[in-house]
């Protein structure tokens, strides 16, 4: 019996730990290449049509300022953290550059440790909050505090001058993509077609690409099952600037 009780602690010993790894594994380890189709309502901006609409975009100037600092994100749940050093990166230029591992400072591990987020990721207002303790400005703006009419307009004026710079955080279910929540920076707005071009951070699984404003934007007006609240997008900029939008103006 002793014997018998002794193998089954084994076993059970074993499973346990072969399941921690597994999670550690999953938690830890990079994002495997893995290119999956898009809806046939979205462009991929490699595509012959995406390039055109590119260079055609009325509002492109943050494009130029991001490309150059675009990284994929390393983790599976690092999609803010890739959006954050992205961004930052555009923003201060420091020497060395952030990277998605110096990111989390011991001011921005007060926020959430590096741990933490490798396995369940971040809502809008902690990467907000992430993003401020690296010296910069941010404005949360959830989707139930504003409509696509006022979305679409800020997307555009931010689009248009490289002092300022957008964030969208939003469901891929709701775009017929694979997975769940999800963060990017912007990097264009198409007057043309009104799409906005998401320089998609989870690049082994999806290129750059222009989504519709108004999809976009139903894919944002959606809950974060962790925040219990919308999802929505950030503006930052530098410390020290003046918003291109005017807080009041934002309805």
């Amino acid at each position: 019996m002793k014997q018998w009780l002794r193998r089954v602690a084994i076993a059970v010993a074993s499973l346990l730990t072969m399941g921690l790894s597994g999670i550690a594994w999953y938690g830890f380890s990079t994002p495997t290449l893995d290119r999956l189709s898009l809806s046939h309502t979205l462009i991929d901006a490699t595509s012959i049509e995406g390039k055109h609409l590119l260079a055609t975009a009325s509002a492109r100037a943050d494009f130029d300022q991001l490309a150059p600092y675009f990284v994929q994100q390393s983790r599976r749940a690092f999609c803010g953290v890739a959006s954050a050093t992205i961004v930052i990166n555009a923003i201060l230029h420091p020497q060395p550059p952030v990277t998605q591992s110096t990111l989390f400072t011991p001011a921005a591990s007060a926020v959430r440790s590096e741990i933490a987020v490798s396995f369940a990721g971040l809502t809008l207002e902690q990467l907000a909050e992430i993003i401020k303790v690296h010296g910069l400005q941010v404005r949360t703006i959830h989707a139930v505090q504003s409509n696509v009419e006022s979305f679409r307009n800020m997307a555009r004026a931010t689009l248009s001058e490289p002092s300022e710079f957008l964030i969208v955080n939003f469901d891929r279910t709701t775009l017929e993509e694979e997975g769940m929540g999800h963060i990017s920076p912007v990097g264009a707005y198409s007057a043309e077609t009104d799409r906005l071009l998401v320089m998609d951070v989870a690049a082994t699984k999806y290129p750059y690409t222009w989504i519709p404003v108004q999809e976009l934007w139903n894919a944002m007006n959606t809950v974060d099952p962790d925040s219990r609240q919308t999802r929505g997008f950030l503006l930052v900029r530098a410390s020290g600037t003046q918003p291109i939008i005017p807080q009041n103006a934002e309805q």
